[in-house]
């Protein structure tokens, strides 16, 4: 081993002896020459390699690199914007900014936006385009509302108000620090920004709603929505989860007919099988939907003769599957014959109730005869709607049954012990009961379940504009190429889903809905008088506030107030609900561009598919017949 050692240390010298002998490195050669022995020399091989000398160092610490991007942001990117405004002459290129969320602190997802927002503005500045954006924040809403009053969440409307509008403003302000600081291009004051809380921003937004109002495309009435009971407010599509793991009753019950298709054989005793996954929804039951192209039988359960069933002739075979039971078909007929049946309710029992024909009964599951519920589904709803027959919801704002249900449900909360309290009561018609796993909407914020109530909302017809979207987006360049068309599609199959667009939320943190109501017969009371003393309070106050601190008679002068012929002033009162803030933000294309107020670029997340981008789509053609981007 010693002598190992030793070869490798002659062979190192000699190496070296070679290095310095080509390279003429002087220094490393004498220090060999003068060495008195391996031992007690130490040689920096640094000093072997011939590189460049310089001052530049190769790094900076923290204080000082915070002391260079000061520099340069303020000498240079600050005034960046403002000189390309003036300077600039080519074709002018805007860039809307979809307004970040003021609830929380700067994240990956913010860098990612503004960067690539960044890249796109420099690179029309360096073409001598000059560019347009201007920057915004979208401050109304729940999340903010939940997380300033964390620890007082039923506080008084005022003080969520005063809490929720400290609490964005001041997160407002850290995310303008950090991104001025990220050097992004932009007029990052004041002056040059938008914010959902402006009061001018406030007031366009109520001119807009008063505009489509007028045109009869938003429209007050009771619907099923979903409704979260964690929030205690309706919720549009784009503010659901879902949750694939979620267990729900799979029940299959009976009702009983009380009349019957001629052509049926006349037995003492015949029940319609239906199946549901929400009995809760049972005492709201006002029909039985069926399909007229699909085949019905009568049949009877072998291990019990004495009941007939009727139910789809195709979907006999998978009933006795997953009940286990053994119906045998005695006769069979057209849908068609079910036309005039009428059966008993499945909970009181009391009323006769129709069966209605229905196009959404399909036959790959259940019973061909489905449970329709108008208080708490949209199918269910429009169906009964068609027939003239009224919605009856038992169910308040916490999911809860109220005071309306009979007495063995009061209270419950409709998802546990209200689904509990409805099996045990009708267990004499209950034919099988199991559990189902599959997805099923929860409140994005919460993570809490939600449900279909029908409550008195405000909506948008999206039936009168969604044709015209759908034309719109046709139009519209969608990067990246490759994808185009996948998202191209996203956008019109979401669009044309959509029957109506709730509007309409049960808080205080935002804009409230500028009507008024008479509290003797509920009609609405909005006009172009009232809805100008309504900005003319907000011009004065600087925010509208007053919504929440002053009477209607405070609001409304004496002169508008008796030109409504109301019987008494008293009877006039403001409405409860604010605005969606998809509708909040999706109007910042008529506040915050120039006109035309059409963008050459809205550049977010794929997630606005279904939120952004689709709002601003539906407002901007709801009130011109035209996208608000390129």
């Amino acid at each position: 081993m010693h002598r190992l050692r030793k070869i490798f240390q002659n062979n190192t010298k000699n190496v070296l002896h070679r290095y310095c002998n080509t390279r003429s490195n002087k220094k490393v050669a004498t220090a060999l020459k003068d060495e008195p022995s391996q031992e007690t020399v130490k040689i920096k091989y640094t000093d072997t390699i011939n590189l460049p000398k310089t001052k530049f160092p190769q790094r900076l610490n923290s204080k000082k690199l915070l002391e260079l991007q000061k520099v340069i942001n303020e000498n240079h990117l600050s005034q960046l914007y403002e000189w390309q405004r003036s300077h600039l002459t080519k074709s002018e290129f805007v860039l809307h900014d979809g307004p970040p969320y003021a609830n929380g602190e700067t994240h990956i997802g913010h860098a990612v936006n503004k960067i690539l927002k960044d890249f796109v503005l420099k690179s029309k500045i360096i073409e001598r385009n000059r560019v347009h954006y201007r920057p915004g924040w979208d401050c109304h809403g729940l999340p903010i509302e939940l997380k300033a009053l964390s620890d007082a969440l039923n506080s008084p409307p005022m003080v969520v108000r005063e809490k929720a509008r400290k609490f964005a403003l001041s997160t407002l302000e850290r995310q303008r620090n950090d991104f001025w600081d990220w050097g992004v291009t932009g007029d990052w004051t004041e002056k040059g920004t938008y914010r959902t809380i402006d009061a001018h921003y406030v007031k366009k937004q109520i001119q807009l709603f008063f505009e489509l109002y007028k045109k009869g495309l938003i429209f007050r009435d009771l619907k099923p929505v979903y409704w979260s009971a964690s929030s205690k407010t309706a919720l549009a599509e784009a503010e659901l989860e879902y949750d694939p793991a979620f267990k729900s009753p799979s029940l299959y019950f009976r009702v009983k007919l009380n009349s019957v298709p001629l052509k049926l054989p006349q037995h003492k005793e015949i029940y319609a099988i239906i199946w549901t996954t929400t009995p809760w929804t049972l005492l709201s039951n006002q029909a039985v939907c069926y399909n007229p192209r699909l085949k019905y039988v009568l049949a009877e359960d072998e291990n019990d003769p004495s009941a007939k069933y009727l139910i789809a002739s195709c979907l006999v075979a998978s009933f006795n599957s997953e009940t286990s039971k053994n119906l045998r078909v005695l006769h069979e007929i057209d849908g068609t014959e079910l036309e005039n049946c009428t059966y008993q309710h499945p909970v009181t029992q009391s009323d006769s109730l129709p069966f209605l024909a229905a196009d959404h009964v399909q036959d790959t599951k259940g019973t061909g005869l489905v449970h329709t519920a108008p208080a708490h589904g949209l199918e269910d709803y429009l169906i009964c709607l068609s027939h003239k027959i009224p919605t009856k919801c038992y169910v308040d704002e916490l999911a809860k049954y109220n005071d309306e249900a009979p007495e063995f449900l009061q209270g419950k909360y409709v998802l546990s012990e209200g689904n509990e309290a409805i099996l045990d009561y009708i267990k004499k018609d209950v034919l099988h009961l199991s559990s189902i796993t599959h997805s099923y909407p929860i409140d994005w914020r919460t993570k809490k379940p939600v449900i279909f109530r029908a409550s008195h909302q405000w909506f948008i017809d999206t039936e009168k504009i969604k044709d015209n979207a759908a034309k719109e987006v046709e139009g519209v360049k969608l990067y990246p190429n490759h994808v185009s068309d996948t998202h191209k599609c996203t956008l019109v199959a979401q669009l044309m889903k959509r029957p109506y667009w709730c509007i309409s939320r049960q808080r205080c943190w935002g804009v409230p809905i500028p009507a008024f109501y008479d509290k003797i017969s509920g009609n609405v009371i909005i006009n172009e008088k009232v809805i100008q003393e309504i900005l003319d309070h907000i011009e004065s106050d600087g925010n509208i506030d007053f919504w929440w601190t002053k009477r209607s008679n405070e609001i409304l002068s004496s002169d508008i107030i008796s030109s409504l012929k109301i019987s008494s002033p008293e009877n006039i009162v403001q409405g409860n609900d604010i605005l969606d803030i998809w509708f909040d933000s999706g109007i910042s294309w008529y506040t915050a561009l120039e006109e035309p107020k059409i963008a050459d670029l809205y550049l977010e997340g794929v997630d606005q598919f279904t939120g952004w981008f689709q709002s601003s789509l539906m407002t901007s053609v709801a009130l011109r017949n035209k996208a608000p981007y390129k």
